[in-house]
């Protein structure tokens, strides 16, 4: 049995397109608590690195309006509302994609790099072990393309 640990409501504007781009450039909201997001490396390995600044909410546009000036004033609106749960040293999201559908991230933190390909392998049996099926790189980014062109919304500062 999993351990709930919460819940939250995010939106993200994507400046940087994830699956084409080894950057993933966000501004990001997670219950009114805004950040700058990036992260770095591909979508769907699992040494991709994550740097977030979180700021004050009364600077918000001003963060748009620093990245704008800095050529990024265009994107994707992507509102996303999710549980997390503790279950076998794993952490569970079972995101909302809201009108649209759900899915299952499961990731674990490792603290050396030679961790990680265990890290992953356990994740992969546990799923197996939950009837759980894990995209491929490929189905990965289908779904995105489908987000975006079905639930998420273009931006523009």
């Amino acid at each position: 049995k999993g351990e709930f640990i919460k819940c939250y409501h995010r939106i993200h504007w994507c400046y940087t397109n994830a699956y084409k781009n080894s950057v993933d450039l966000r501004i990001r909201v997670t219950d009114n608590q805004p950040e700058f997001h990036l992260k770095i490396g591909q979508i769907q390995k699992t040494n991709r690195k994550e740097i977030i600044i979180p700021f004050n909410e009364d600077r918000l546009e001003q963060a748009f309006e620093f990245l704008k000036v800095l050529g990024y004033g265009k994107g994707i609106k992507a509102i996303r509302n999710a549980e997390i749960y503790q279950y076998k040293n794993i952490e569970w999201a079972i995101v909302e994609v809201p009108n649209h559908s759900y899915y299952f991230e499961a990731e674990k933190i490792v603290l050396d790099k030679k961790d990680i390909k265990l890290a992953e392998e356990e994740i992969k049996r546990v799923c197996k072990s939950l009837n759980l099926n894990v995209l491929s790189e490929k189905e990965t980014i289908e779904y995105i393309q489908i987000l975006d062109r079905e639930a998420n919304e273009l931006f523009k500062i």
